[in-house]
């Protein structure tokens, strides 16, 4: 009986030995330390053809791929992908190298958030590379130790666990792939705005060009109330900087029977710009275009002798050969899209009358 006994511990701990050097060979560990996360990327950047991030429940978040006009986010109708934040996340890629091997048994990978993504609990996402040789397949867990450049990875196929020299931090939404940048038509280039709401309510802002910053309303101002220069000038200042906070492709949209909010900006160097706003559910989807007209240039600001030694914001009034070129391009980039825009940037461009009146204070 106790041979027997012996026997079979002498087993299990033989099976105990074998699985040990199976899943984490000190001697195999030791060479694949230093090297490269994905070994072919940093000679091959140009090859990768299309990546995306799924995460627990094996819900895909993101898909990006190079097509003929650059890199575009798949999941979004193929719209222009931040190529910024692309060649960072490549070139991030690239740089990483494994520092330090950790656990490969499945009961901790939960511990390093490296689990795979197929649990509805994962705490990683896995990062899926197209275009080089071999199957790219990569858990990125949580981060290092505090205070450490530091992140655990595995590959979604493999059991050792790494902890690599780099915070590579994949981008989960997708809009963090966007190219976010729409237009940036700064407040003193605006000469007037009209907003057309469907309930026939009209708001008209105009600029005379006399004084950058100063535009009128035209409406009557009640005996109660003060107008408000800030919301006038929000207005005004509604395509500065203008980005987006998402997109759709426009014909998607169920918009037949929508009568939208049509505002129509005109600057002084011959552009219009006219957005749609269409209300669906909660959110307000606006379509964006942009025309030149010759005929619409302010020849009283463009053949002012006085502007180039006027301050560059004035100056940049006068362009209309670089307006014409803005419109060319923003039409090849912007039409068919349907955008939504920050709360703010969708409150400008929506207002009405009531919003630029404020109550006069007592006294």
């Amino acid at each position: 009986m106790k041979s027997k006994t012996l026997l079979l511990l002498l087993g299990a701990l033989a099976i105990g030995v074998i699985a040990y050097y199976f899943n984490s060979d000190p001697i195999q560990q030791s060479a694949d330390a230093n090297t490269h996360l994905i070994p072919d990327l940093v000679d091959n950047l140009n090859s990768v053809s299309k990546f995306a991030v799924t995460e627990s429940g094996g819900v895909l978040l993101s898909e990006v791929s190079k097509s003929e006009n650059g890199w575009v986010v798949d999941n979004r109708d193929g719209y222009q992908a931040n190529i910024a934040a692309v060649r960072l996340m490549l070139t991030g890629l690239a740089d990483a190298k494994l520092a330090e091997a950790k656990t490969s048994n499945p009961d901790n990978y939960s511990k390093l958030g490296v689990e795979d993504v197929s649990h509805i609990k994962a705490q990683g996402v896995l990062f899926t590379l197209e275009g080089l040789d071999g199957v790219n397949d990569i858990i990125f867990g949580n981060n290092g130790s505090s205070g450490k450049n530091t992140q655990y990875v595995r590959r979604k196929d493999g059991q050792q666990s790494w902890l690599i020299n780099k915070k590579l931090n994949i981008k989960r939404a997708v809009t963090d792939w966007l190219q976010k940048d729409i237009l940036d038509i700064p407040p003193e280039r605006i000469k007037s705005v009209q907003i057309q709401h469907p309930d026939s309510e009209i708001v008209n802002i105009a600029n005379d060009g006399e004084e950058e910053y100063e535009y009128t309303l035209d409406a009557s101002i009640p005996e109660d109330m003060s107008l408000s220069e800030s919301e006038i000038y929000q207005v005004a200042n509604a395509l500065s900087s203008l980005q987006l906070r998402d997109v759709a492709t426009f014909s998607t949209l169920n918009t037949e029977s929508i009568v939208p909010v049509v505002t129509i900006f005109k600057t002084f160097d011959g552009l219009t710009i006219t957005t749609k706003a269409y209300t669906l559910e909660i959110d307000k989807y606006f379509t964006v275009e942009v025309e030149f007209s010759a005929a619409d240039v302010d020849l009283n600001i463009v053949n002012n002798e006085n502007q180039t030694e006027s301050t560059s914001d004035s100056a940049l009034k006068s362009d209309p050969k670089a307006a014409a070129e803005l419109a060319e391009k923003s039409k090849q980039r912007l039409n068919g899209w349907a955008y939504l825009f920050p709360n703010i940037t969708q409150d400008a461009l929506t207002k009405k009358l009531d919003n630029f009146f404020i109550p006069k204070e007592a006294g």
